[in-house]
């Protein structure tokens, strides 16, 4: 479009908590865009941040809109409430430690405008380069029936594969652009997940309600992923409480009878095996955040079945029908993913599949539901 004027408003929000270390590097990128300055606005979203991260961006960045929270909500909660506060048209859900190329958010914009059905887009994101070489955090996602997902070329070497146009299950949430409509008209993130498989949900609800959401392999940015929320360390336990109830909660919410048993027997499987790794390597927390989860879930199965009602009554394609797109992934897609992930994990990363120590725990409200972190 020749004419500034005629590119759509976007928000680009931005959530923070003690991130001051990551935050230049992510708004210096940001000015550097070529989309029309006078089309974006950019939200920094604070968590409680005790690291003068606020002061720093008001001193520095004075066009940066600032809204800070009294305590650490996470990222479903505080990222809601920033978008009901954004002008913009389209929103875009980008990690404080990130850095986005120059025509990043202009190949976004691009790709959800060209067909009336998308409302969301996708980033390529790739991994800080190492000394282990370079590789891919994500280039879209799939959802599997076991209501988990991965990467599309997680930890893989970037090649001419994952640089096609084409249809995702969902786009990794540190960097995905989503219409604002759509986003605030169908609930926003849903806060029950708190912190992860809230950006599955969010790409799946749009398939489920005859949306599509599109892989933009175009829009390139950089993650260092994990920066400010784990330190850069492995799964710790809080995390992997958070994973595995959060997946129960959607398989629930959102598949089908069918889908969500064979979904469910999966999942035991898996953790399972989960189980298992964390007694050999004499892991208990990670061994009693599993028992954690299943129960939280169980004590919350109410919660479950008043989301699927809402969630029956606006689907508008079958779970059937997504499998045959490709959009759902089944049981042997499963199994191959869970050994391609572990082999990537080894070669290009040293870290274990799961810390023992947390460095935030969780808070919760007179009726049990998850409302901020707190630090330990």
């Amino acid at each position: 479009m020749a004419d500034p004027a005629a590119w759509p408003l976007v928000s680009v929000i931005i959530l923070n908590f003690n991130g001051k270390r990551w935050l230049e590097a992510c708004l210096d990128s940001l000015a550097k865009s070529d989309y029309p300055r006078a089309r974006y606005e950019v939200i920094l979203g604070d968590n409680a941040s005790t690291d003068d991260s606020v002061s720093f961006v008001r001193h520095h960045y004075s066009q940066v809109k600032v809204i800070v929270f009294e305590d650490n909500y996470g990222f479903c909660r505080s990222n809601n409430l920033c978008a009901k506060e954004a002008l913009g048209d389209y929103l875009v859900f980008l990690n404080n430690d990130t850095s986005v190329t120059e025509s990043w958010l202009s190949q976004l914009v691009q790709g959800v405008l060209s067909e009336p059905s998308i409302v969301s887009c996708a980033s390529k994101i790739l991994f800080p380069p190492s000394e282990k070489g370079s590789c891919l955090n994500a280039a879209g996602g799939r959802i599997f029936i076991t209501g988990s997902s991965i990467y599309e070329g997680w930890m893989q070497a970037d090649g001419p594969q994952y640089n096609v146009l084409k249809y995702t299950g969902f786009g990794c949430a540190a960097g995905v652009l989503v219409q604002k409509k759509f986003f605030l008209e169908t609930g926003g993130f849903d806060e029950y997940y708190f912190h992860s498989v809230e950006e599955m949900d969010l790409g799946w609800r749009a398939w489920l309600y005859g949306y599509k959401v599109l892989y933009v392999p175009s829009a390139v940015m950089v993650h260092s992923m994990g920066g400010t929320a784990s330190g850069g360390k492995g799964m710790t336990p809080t995390v992997l409480f958070l994973v595995l109830r959060n997946s129960l909660y959607f398989m629930v919410k959102n598949f089908e009878g069918a889908t969500a048993l064979r979904g469910m027997a999966l999942f035991l499987l898996k953790t399972l095996y989960t189980c298992g790794y964390a007694l050999w390597t004499r892991n208990m927390p990670a061994f009693l955040a599993v028992g954690r989860a299943y129960l939280c879930f169980l004590k919350d199965l109410t919660k479950a079945f008043r989301a699927r009602a809402l969630v029956r009554g606006k689907r508008r394609v079958s779970d059937h029908a997504l499998q045959e797109l490709k959009i759902l992934a089944g049981v042997r897609d499963v199994i191959q993913a869970t050994f391609s992930g572990l082999r990537a994990q080894k070669k290009y990363s040293s870290k274990g599949l799961y810390e023992s120590q947390d460095i935030m725990k969780l808070r919760t409200n007179k009726q049990g539901d998850i409302v901020f972190y707190q630090e330990t």
